[in-house]
């Protein structure tokens, strides 16, 4: 039986995470290794929650996600733009779809749900790019990445946690990576 995780987005969660992974990046060639590792890995619901600041590769990590996702389902690889201005882009897939969001210019929760988020948290996969405007928001099914720059320009730590069973593959293959 699939058990829902309920998660309350707000601080308190990264103190109840079941084990946090870490990850250690040193150029965008190892970033797109690990979506082309990762990506098959991605549930076909759920949220993914990615935060970091301006400029640490959200958007190229989501890119490289949702192009490994065209290529192992044989569709074409279209360029991928950033939902910066759209707040939202969907992709569709052999049996889900795929919703890119940037959240960076939203303020409040009501914001969010004009955009029909409710039903992409029930029948999506949902990558989240500046997710603070969803605080007090009951989703399910949530995972958390955190992209941190590194002293060189191209070094990333990348963190996840996830209470969620949905995640566990994931997970377990992040856990496994090493560059």
């Amino acid at each position: 039986m699939n058990k829902k995780v309920r998660t309350v987005l707000n601080d308190k969660n990264l103190n109840e995470a079941s084990k946090i992974l870490k990850l250690h990046v040193s150029n965008e060639n190892q970033m797109t290794q690990l979506a082309r590792i990762l990506a098959p890995l991605l549930p076909q619901t759920g949220v993914l929650l990615i935060n970091g600041i301006m400029g640490s590769g959200k958007t190229f990590l989501c890119r490289n996600f949702i192009q490994a996702k065209q290529e192992n389902e044989n569709i074409y690889i279209e360029d991928i733009p950033s939902p910066t201005f759209t707040l939202v882009q969907t992709y569709s897939f052999e049996n889900s779809e795929l919703w890119h969001c940037d959240f960076y210019r939203i303020k409040t929760a009501s914001e969010l749900l004009e955009l029909g988020l409710e039903e992409a948290f029930e029948n999506a996969l949902c990558l989240i790019e500046w997710p603070k405007g969803l605080d007090n928001l009951e989703i399910f099914d949530v995972a958390n990445l955190e992209i941190k720059t590194g002293q060189n320009i191209s070094e990333r730590e990348l963190i996840f946690f996830s209470k969620s069973e949905k995640w566990k593959a994931f997970a377990k293959k992040f856990e496994s990576i090493i560059f």
